[in-house]
């Protein structure tokens, strides 16, 4: 594998790491002010703000990437985890790295990213899911 594949992974990998860790705090201390009869707006606000530097970090400001922002949707377990997830190998398609994630938990969905190198940096500039025989974007 090249290098630029390398990176092209290395920051997927760190991105769903980081997606991953977001999600169980999230969830956890989500669960923990419910179960408590607790208002949960503070902590939305918290981890809001902290899944916007995810993105910030790892991807391009995009409105239906990061539509996330909008329902900070968690679950458990988590949607990505690049311990638990098959990562295929990058396709290059002239500047662009093309990976595709298959869920190994949850709803086992496969997820197509699409990354680019920026300044210097790779960063994740769409995300599409499978559905069927097709391929929709989605949010990160």
């Amino acid at each position: 594998m090249s290098k630029e594949n390398i990176d092209a992974v290395d920051t997927l990998k760190q991105f769903m790491g980081a997606m991953r860790d977001w999600e169980e705090k999230f969830y956890k201390e989500q669960m923990e002010l419910i179960k408590a009869g607790l208002d949960t707006g503070e902590s939305e606000e918290k981890y809001k703000t902290v899944l916007a530097d995810i993105f910030e970090n790892f991807s391009i400001p995009d409105q239906r990437s990061w539509a996330r922002l909008v329902d900070l949707g968690c679950g458990h377990p988590p949607t990505y985890d690049p311990n638990r997830d098959d990562i295929a190998p990058p396709v290059l398609s002239g500047k662009t790295h093309t990976i595709v994630v298959q869920q190994t938990a949850r709803l086992k969905a496969i997820y197509k990213f699409y990354l680019k190198s920026i300044d210097g940096s790779y960063k994740i500039i769409k995300k599409e899911t499978k559905n069927g025989d097709s391929w929709k974007k989605t949010a990160l």
